[in-house]
């Protein structure tokens, strides 16, 4: 994570993968041009001796679940425990989450409820 430039920087087989923003704009909507020249130059001023050879952008859907809490637990009596949808705190919820899971699957229940985030709370 490149903090001063406000992006994530990772390295991939066919090269470096930039990214920053959430557009709100809808499915139908493009994407905005001035995030993304934003950040070209964070970029440029991250890796001065990069040299590109070309661009690809993408846009796409980010899952999310509709109650904004991430599903954590049991899924059903299955053993396969859920850790995911902390939406843009993942760094940050990422590790106690793991924690709390690794506890749960070693039969420790956690000090905490728990309830709002259980993974089956969609289940009709």
């Amino acid at each position: 994570m490149i903090a001063g430039g406000r992006f994530v920087a990772t390295p991939m087989a066919d090269g470096l993968r930039c990214a920053r923003l959430v557009e709100f704009g809808g499915t139908a909507a493009g994407s905005s041009r001035a995030p993304l020249d934003f950040l070209r130059r964070q970029a440029r001023a991250a890796f001065p001796a990069l040299r590109a050879a070309g661009e690809r952008t993408w846009m796409g859907h980010r899952p999310a679940l509709s109650d904004s809490l991430p599903a954590i637990g049991e899924a059903g009596a299955t053993g396969v425990f859920a850790a995911f949808g902390h939406h843009h705190v993942g760094l940050t919820g990422g590790p106690k989450t793991g924690r709390i899971v690794a506890d749960m699957i070693a039969g420790a229940r956690p000090n905490l409820d728990l309830a709002p985030c259980d993974p089956n709370r969609f289940a009709g």
